[in-house]
């Protein structure tokens, strides 16, 4: 009997301990049932003490799962305190410890309640003594008191509790509560800002407890993603976890995984669901008495009211000081409530209101909000940090004091650029960029209203620098990283030999399951903690800086940096003798021409097309390239170099193809980089060139630009494999790739080109460091890019650059197989004589008849680190 009745009561505490309370609640008082039945006169000592144990946990039980099925802590409280009494009437052998799992239950009841110092002190208590409890009881516990430290903000009290916990769950051979334990040390280090150190704390969690299906899990990992700047990933990791939180008692999970989603929403421009979301919060957290949570969901619809009037989305309303005064009401009611995971409701809604008042043109008002700040900024995350610092940029700006206005940006971008410091992987920084758009936009729309070029090209190179480069990276040292991407591409290419009608759904499944291996690889990227503090330091260019480079020229160099704001495409035109704006019309109109060439040069690549057909295309490609010159390169009349910086969809515009920039050296990058040394011809070079398969005319390429340089290394057939190609990349200063290639825009680090065993992915050169080299890249459109959340640019040139790569020659659209093989020979013969990768492209295509789509990547020289 009662092996059976005790095996029923651990299940219950599992189903409790795994958010089924419904199903936990049933079993609970099936036990009572028949604990209840039972006579005591008739039970030996023994027997009288399991029963007492089997009663007193029964009821501890019960009270949980009915607090969290209905919401209520009356009638929990109460459950406990028969509870109470019966296990002060126990047998003395477990009299003391039955006590302490009912006072440890109740301090769990009150922290789920909001009423976390009552609860803190019940845990103490319980503590006092923890001899007196068994494994899994202690780690319960720990667990409980540690999750009340964070809500407190007691982080380092928190991880003492968690890492206690989980050796004794371990112990007690507890995998769910083991499992916990790592989460919540994972969200204990995201409160500290060490997010590479939450992911893999969470990611160890998973594979303790990989079972787990309740979505708890995932809470933590989709808030770490969110202020990771990741927030497609978090956003759905959210949703996915949600999905999962229906039955009775998963409300409180629900809510807590809602609130985070609404924060994603809001990030990701999706107002209207994110006010939806954060309502639905509130109005729970209100209705269950947990006035904490309920204020901090009240300032995140707030916050989804505002922002996109705030970026120009909506029109301002008329009653904007009433909604300032509403944050205000919203603020006064946070000051009243303790922190919640380190946010303070009360500074949030200040901030809110302070924007409310810019808007309704009283700076005095907001500057009174923001000088009455109650404390709580030190241990804020990352996210209000840069909110307070963007609401001090707008308010001095908006009362005429830029030398303030400058200060409060760079102190938020200095914020920014300390988290970049601490990511180790090229996505991890650029998802960063995600928290400071709204600070990047105050600081370029002020510059913009001073009318100063010089002004507007600093501002704009302030935003970018702080998330150019690669952080602190190491090179990844994960074999199970490496695991993951050879078994994903031996998927691809077992699914690229499959061509017949027939094998489709093998096809397909084959490219599911690689696209899997390498989301997965993808995730544990995102653990790699930065290693080198002082090669993460980028410095923004500066209007002096470049004019003192370009001083030193005599060939009438110009930098354009261009920029998009409120959907107007703008370029600061510099050169030695000064800087001034040239403003070009709608973004949309660019973008579009530049869709229609890539279309164009689609169809002239494809040997296929009927001449009829390829005749139309090149007429429309000729009208196209025309307009783009027209909209972007004639206005800056530029007769010499061009240095272009810009982002979408400037990084699409095959520059070298415009009629007025043929024969002429041409640049692009995202930004103003520093570190690129002048050009150095001679003997020293050492090349590598490889083809990859599918290339008609590739072993012929690369076998003509093996024979232009001295003791090259040429790579075809088998031997261009993936290994030779990575490792080459990081040893030889000149890179040939005549291969085929793919830009995946929804996933820019699975761009990949084409080698012997199959596609070497960007991802996998995350964190090798390139000895300045020059990579050609004589693939079709591999030279493709994608402006992520927060406007970084990511793809494989990118990566490249990023990793220390002088300048990549790649084709923004498609490039047929008989250009490349026409233009790389002459290419490398330029190069060898002046090592000057742009002029050596623009003598090999000066005389090309077909427009090719070759770019190159790179920056100014010169500019001093």
């Amino acid at each position: 009997m009662w092996p059976e009745l005790e095996a029923e009561l651990l299940v219950a505490r599992d189903l409790n301990s795994r958010s089924r309370p419904g199903d936990a609640l049933l079993r609970f008082q099936g036990v009572l049932d028949r604990l209840r039945v039972m006579d005591l006169a008739d039970l030996e000592p023994g027997d009288h003490e399991r029963w007492a144990e089997g009663v007193v946990r029964s009821l501890t039980g019960e009270a949980v799962a009915v607090h969290a099925v209905e919401d209520a802590l009356d009638k929990p409280l109460a459950i406990l305190e028969d509870a109470e009494s019966r296990a002060r009437t126990a047998p003395p052998a477990v009299a003391a410890r039955l006590g302490a799992v009912v006072e440890g239950a109740r301090g769990l009841l009150l922290q789920r309640s909001g009423r976390l110092a009552d609860a803190m002190a019940a845990f103490d208590r319980v503590l006092e003594d923890p001899g007196v409890l068994n494994g899994r009881d202690l780690a319960t516990v720990l667990l409980n008191r540690g999750a009340t430290a964070i809500e407190l903000g007691r982080l380092d009290a928190a991880l003492e509790d968690f890492d206690v916990c989980h050796e004794q769950a371990v112990r007690a051979g507890t995998p769910s509560i083991a499992s916990l334990a790592l989460h919540n040390t994972g969200f204990v280090r995201y409160a500290l800002g060490d997010l590479p150190g939450a992911l893999r704390a969470m990611e160890a969690a998973r594979a303790v407890d990989p079972e787990r299906a309740d979505g708890l899990l995932d809470i933590g990992r989709g808030a770490v993603l969110y202020e990771a700047g990741l927030l497609e990933d978090a956003e759905r990791v959210l949703t996915q976890a949600i999905s999962r939180m229906v039955g009775p008692g998963r409300a409180p999970h629900r809510a807590e995984a809602e609130y985070f989603r609404a924060r994603c929403l809001m990030a990701l421009h999706r107002w209207d669901e994110a006010r939806t979301v954060a309502a639905f919060v509130r109005q729970y957290y209100a209705g269950v008495g947990h006035p904490q949570r309920a204020a901090i969901a009240r300032v995140a619809e707030l916050e989804a009211i505002l922002l996109p009037v705030r970026r120009g989305e909506s029109p301002v309303p008329d009653d904007a000081r009433h909604r300032a005064e509403q944050a205000i009401e919203a603020a006064e009611a946070g000051d009243e409530v303790d922190p919640l995971l380190g946010q303070h409701p009360g500074l949030a809604a200040r901030f809110v209101a302070a924007h409310w008042y810019l808007l309704a043109d009283d700076v005095e008002a907001a500057r009174t909000v923001l000088d009455n700040l109650p404390d709580g900024m030190t241990d804020a995350p990352l996210t209000t940090r840069i909110q307070q610092q963007t609401v001090l940029a707008q308010i001095a700006f908006a009362a005429g004091d830029r030398t303030a206005g400058i200060a409060a940006v760079s102190l938020g971008l200095g914020l920014l650029a300390d988290h970049r410091v601490g990511l180790g992987s090229v996505e991890s920084v650029t998802a960063a960029a995600a928290h400071g758009v709204d600070l990047q936009r105050t600081d370029v729309a002020a510059a913009v209203r001073t009318g100063r070029p010089d002004a507007l090209f600093e501002a704009v190179e302030r935003g970018r620098a702080t998330f150019a480069g690669v952080g602190g990276a190491a090179t990844p040292d994960d074999p199970a990283v490496r695991a993951l991407v050879t078994e994903a591409r031996g998927l691809v290419v077992r699914a690229r030999t499959l061509t017949n009608r027939e094998s489709a759904p093998e096809r397909a499944h084959l490219f599911e399951r690689s696209g899997n291996l390498l989301a997965t690889a993808r995730e544990r990227a995102w653990h790699r903690t930065g290693a080198d503090k002082a090669a993460a330091e980028e410095r923004p260019a500066t209007v002096a800086d470049v004019r003192r480079v370009l001083g030193t020229r005599d060939d009438g160099a110009v930098v354009a940096n261009y920029l998009v704001l409120d959907g107007v495409l703008r370029c600061v035109r510099l050169d030695a003798d000064g800087a001034r704006t040239v403003e070009l019309g709608p973004r949309a109109d660019v973008a579009e021409r530049v869709l229609r060439a890539r279309a164009d040069l689609g169809v002239c690549a494809n040997d296929l097309v009927p001449t009829a057909l390829r005749a139309a295309a090149q007429r429309s490609l000729t009208r196209n390239l025309d307009a783009l010159d027209k909209l972007l390169a004639i206005p800056l009349e530029a007769d010499g170099s061009l240095y272009v910086v810009g982002r979408d969809p400037l990084v699409g515009v095959p520059w070298t193809a415009l009629p007025s920039r043929r024969g002429k050296r041409t640049t692009m990058r995202s930004y103003v980089a520093r570190g690129r040394a002048p050009a150095q011809p001679g003997e020293g070079h050492r090349l590598l060139a490889a083809h990859g398969p599918g290339v008609t005319l590739g072993a012929s390429e690369v076998r003509a630009v093996g024979d232009t340089w001295p003791g090259a290394t040429v790579l075809t057939g088998p031997a261009a494999t993936t290994t030779a190609v990575r490792e080459a990349l990081a040893t030889h200063d000149i890179v040939h790739l005549a291969t085929h290639g793919r830009h995946d825009a929804d996933n820019p680090l699975f761009a990949s080109v084409d080698l012997a065993d199959g596609p070497l992915f960007a991802h996998e050169l995350d964190g090798t460091r390139l000895p300045g080299s020059v990579v050609i890249l004589s693939a079709c459109e591999v030279g493709g890019s994608s402006q992520v959340v927060g406007g970084e640019v990511l793809g494989l040139t990118s990566v490249l650059l990023r990793l220390g790569a002088r300048a990549v020659v790649a084709a923004v659209a498609p490039l047929s197989d008989a250009v490349a093989a026409r233009v790389m020979p002459r290419f490398h013969a330029h190069l060898r004589a002046t090592d000057d990768p742009e002029a050596a492209l623009a003598a090999a295509l000066a005389d090309e008849p077909e427009p090719a789509p070759l770019v190159c990547f790179g920056s100014l020289e010169g500019l001093e680190r």
